[in-house]
């Protein structure tokens, strides 16, 4: 990392996001128009501090200089990535129950059950 404080940062909100995409948000749609019906924060689920657990970040502390001279990348999303993925995975695993939409609810592992 060239720069480890921001590189973390962007890390950690990075898999806020994604417990919040795996966990909460939904975009509902209205069925005539189209139009989003929950298109503010007094309607929209996010994550927020106590949904989310004290997370860590330890990066890899080898440079890759095939790549470029520096041996850094972008990490732009990559945080992102698997974390609503990881989220439906261990949720198959304790309950025998693929996820196939998000967010991932109650009701749909019942129903499947």
């Amino acid at each position: 990392m060239i720069n480890l404080k921001p590189s973390r940062n962007q890390i950690l909100g990075s898999i806020v996001m994604g417990i919040g995409m795996a966990m909460f948000e939904e975009t509902i749609y209205e069925s005539r128009n189209g139009k989003p019906v929950n298109n503010n924060y007094a309607d929209y689920l996010v994550a927020v501090n106590a949904d989310i657990p004290e997370l860590d970040c330890i990066f890899l502390d080898y440079p890759d200089t095939k790549l470029n001279e520096y041996g850094a990348r972008g990490i732009g999303e990559i945080g992102l990535t698997g974390c609503a993925s990881a989220v439906t995975s261990a949720v198959y695993h304790a309950t025998g129950v693929r996820v196939r939409e998000l967010p991932v609810r109650i009701e749909n592992l019942l129903k499947t059950a």
